[in-house]
């Protein structure tokens, strides 16, 4: 499944995480973070998964095209 900048603002207020603390879990620029999120562009392939997977680890789980679900807390 591959996020949407909805989904990805949305995992960011469930782990009160700001943009920058994703960028460093997902090693990709903030930039890279903050683009996507305001639909300026969609990143490639890589930082995508690298983002998913940063947010995946911390318990987020992605709902259809439009959710995200919280299931445990992990600090990184």
């Amino acid at each position: 499944m591959t996020i949407t900048p909805k989904q990805c603002r949305a995992a960011r207020e469930l782990l009160d995480w700001n943009q920058t603390r994703l960028a460093k879990a997902a090693n990709v620029s903030l930039s890279t973070i903050s683009d996507f999120e305001r639909g300026a562009r969609t990143p490639i392939t890589n930082n995508r998964t690298a983002i998913e997977r940063a947010l995946a680890l911390s318990g987020i789980h992605l709902i259809g095209k439009t959710g995200v679900n919280l299931s445990r807390r992990k600090f990184r």
